[in-house]
Formats: structure tokens, C-alpha cells, sequence
């Protein structure tokens, strides 16, 4: 192996973004797997009391439908 071969090969930058990308990704994951553990409680009660609302509301909804035919 010459060392021109080797100097073109230490010098190429072809795959460099697409492992710059690959690195981004894995931080935002880390990132959004912490702030689930972090707050993932917190967001579990806020979604099902928003879920509870929206099901009274719905099926007030559809009584009323009901009462109107």
C-alpha cells in the first residue's frame, strides 16, 4: 500500500455527514428517552385526565344528540 493511497484515504470526508446525522439522532433519543423518564409520570396523569374529559364530553354529547331525535 503506497503512501499516497493512504494519505487519500486518512483524507476522504464521503461518509463524515452522514455520521455527523447518525450522532444527532442518538442525542436527540438520549435526550427524549431522559426528559420520558424525567417526566414521564407527570405527563401519564395530564394525558388521561385530558382522555377522561374528552370521553365525559363525548358521551354528553351523544346523549344530548339522542334527546334531540
Amino acid at each position: 500500500m503506497s503512501w499516497e493511497r493512504v494519505k487519500k484515504f486518512y483524507l476522504d470526508e464521503e461518509g463524515q455527514g452522514m455520521t455527523e446525522y447518525i450522532l444527532i439522532v442518538l442525542l436527540i433519543a438520549i435526550v427524549a428517552i431522559a426528559a420520558f423518564k424525567f417526566f414521564g409520570k407527570k405527563v401519564d396523569t395530564s394525558v388521561k385526565s385530558a382522555a377522561d374529559r374528552l370521553s365525559d364530553e363525548a358521551g354528553k354529547a351523544v346523549e344530548k344528540s339522542k334527546k334531540e331525535y
